[in-house]
């Protein structure tokens, strides 16, 4: 399966984890290092769009296509159980929770999760420290190119 990310263009080549251990994200606690994908672009644009005021959005974007294997990806059963509701800020302490688990449990190189912004698509969070790391294979980078009435 090919996924993709987004990213600031310095950062394109980065596959450390380091921004996320740094800072934390939806699906893992600070100190816990993690590479966000997703299964389209688009939606990759849409996690940026809604942390970032339209006028502000930066020009300097490219994006990563990678192709992963399919039996390295992990399926979420249901996270319906979290309360409150998954998908909103109240929870994001217990997804980071279940995020930072999986990854020091090391059961697989990838996890997929629903988007929160598009909750019928998926992202894929990605353990750089993981053994597979390795079977992560670049496909293509390439600068992202806005769309102007994005900052209208």
């Amino acid at each position: 399966m090919n996924i993709y990310r987004i990213t600031k263009t310095q950062y394109v080549n980065d596959l450390s984890g380091e921004g996320a251990r740094l800072f934390g994200g939806r699906w893992n606690k600070p100190g816990d290092g993690m590479i966000y994908f997703s299964q389209n672009l688009s939606l990759c644009l849409l996690e940026i769009i809604v942390h970032v005021d339209y006028a502000a959005l930066p020009l300097d974007y490219s994006f990563l296509e990678v192709e992963i294997p399919d039996s390295s990806i992990k399926n979420i059963q249901s996270i319906d159980f979290i309360e409150p509701k998954w998908s909103t800020e109240a929870a994001v302490n217990k997804l980071q929770m279940l995020g930072s688990s999986w990854l020091k449990k090391k059961e697989s190189l990838a996890m997929r999760v629903p988007s929160a912004v598009m909750h019928h698509e998926n992202n894929i969070l990605v353990n750089p420290s993981h053994k597979d790391f390795g079977k992560l294979k670049i496909i293509k980078i390439g600068k992202m190119d806005f769309d102007p009435r994005l900052l209208r």
